[in-house]
């Protein structure tokens, strides 16, 4: 297993088993869902599955998950708390003791869930695809390789810039014990964390670059591959499967559908 949450992890599932460009599409198609939807109840239960695809489907460990998990609720956690505290609302409602307005609640609601769906999505794509089976099947449906293998880089570095950051605070974490120091010295840390990692980011970029040069990438305007693309029925299976979901819940919040 993966000791870092943005690592590709080759674990036999069901969605390894499916082609990559199913998974776009597949992304695609929940992202879209995930915008259209109207009610938090709709929103929650398509997240839960999600959530199911997470373990079961997808078969990721449990500690990817939790390492992940900061990064996948940041961002709808901030929106929730936005909202629940700034957006003008009628009716108050009890939240541990406290007031806080109704309407502001079912905003800040609707942001981290159609938030966290998007991000989650993300991750399980990350988690469960070989990127350099998205960057051929990205040339087998016409799009110049060069501009597939710009993509696979930017992925193949997520990873890498993720391990860089881990050596860095355990190099400092060795040197001062930097988790039980003040909030000042954290920040200067921090600063120091990112100023290292960029450098060395540059540096491989640099490297990957002549790397790159030197053995004539781009030189031609075509180029074959050793492992052919082809799509499987396993990721139209579960493209039309999620279609139909996607349909259902739209359905069944507009009272078309009774579940």
């Amino acid at each position: 297993m993966s000791e870092h949450s943005l690592q590709y992890i080759d674990n036999g599932s069901i969605f390894n088993r499916m082609d990559a460009l199913s998974k776009i599409v597949w992304v695609i198609l929940v992202i879209l869902v995930s915008l259209q939807l109207k009610t938090n109840e709709a929103r929650a239960l398509a997240l839960a599955a999600l959530i199911v695809v997470t373990f079961v489907l997808a078969r990721v460990p449990l500690r990817s998950f939790l390492q992940s998990a900061p990064i996948i609720l940041v961002m709808g956690s901030l929106l929730f708390f936005v909202h629940l505290l700034t957006a003008p609302s009628t009716d108050m409602i009890q939240i541990g003791g406290m007031e806080f307005g109704k309407q502001g609640f079912d905003k800040g609601l609707q942001y981290f869930l159609r938030v966290t769906t998007i991000v989650l999505t993300s991750f399980i794509f990350v988690w469960t695809t070989n990127i350099r089976d998205l960057m051929v099947g990205l040339v087998r449906i016409g799009m110049p390789y060069r501009f597939a293998f710009t993509i696979f880089m930017a992925l193949r570095f997520l990873p890498i810039i993720q391990q860089e950051v881990d050596a860095v605070k355990a190099a400092h974490a060795i040197r001062g014990r930097a988790a039980r120091s003040p909030w000042a010295h954290r920040f200067r840390l921090w600063q120091r964390y990112l100023f290292t990692v960029i450098v060395n980011g540059l540096r491989k970029a640099e490297n990957t670059a002549l790397a790159i040069e030197s053995r004539g990438f781009g030189a031609y305007p075509s180029r074959t591959y050793v492992k052919d693309y082809r799509l499987t029925f396993l990721g139209v299976l579960i493209v039309t499967l999620f279609l139909l979901l996607g349909l259902g819940l739209l359905l069944w919040e507009r009272g078309l559908l009774a579940l």
